[in-house]
């Protein structure tokens, strides 16, 4: 009984609540970051649909065109080679990308599990 006595009294003179201050200005950060991640939000997946119609047949046809002139032809003078790099760069830069607009977006939790 003593013990919960000291807590409580160490509790009500020991230990100071947040200030209404500090509150609030935790609250507005929370509001201000909310508004601001929204925003990016919604400019990434207006993007998205537009990359992905560029970006994605850029690095499949880039990839043709080097399986064909590159290793099928066999031309001596064609950058195969710099031609594979820009392909798997295209498409990793639209993963990049995803990868960014993963950061932003949150997603509610499945109830698959």
């Amino acid at each position: 009984m003593e013990n919960l006595e000291f807590h409580r009294s160490r509790r009500a003179f020991g230990a100071p609540r947040r200030s209404i201050a500090m509150r609030l200005l935790g609250g507005s950060f929370f509001v201000v970051w909310q508004v601001v991640r929204l925003t990016i939000c919604a400019v990434l997946i207006l993007t998205e649909p537009l990359l992905r119609a560029t970006l994605v047949p850029i690095a499949f046809l880039s990839f043709v065109v080097t399986l064909i002139f590159g290793f099928l032809i066999g031309d001596p003078r064609f950058p195969r080679w710099g031609m594979l790099a820009f392909s798997v760069g295209t498409l990793m830069l639209y993963w990049l990308f995803l990868g960014v607009m993963s950061i932003f977006m949150t997603l509610p939790r499945s109830n698959d599990r």
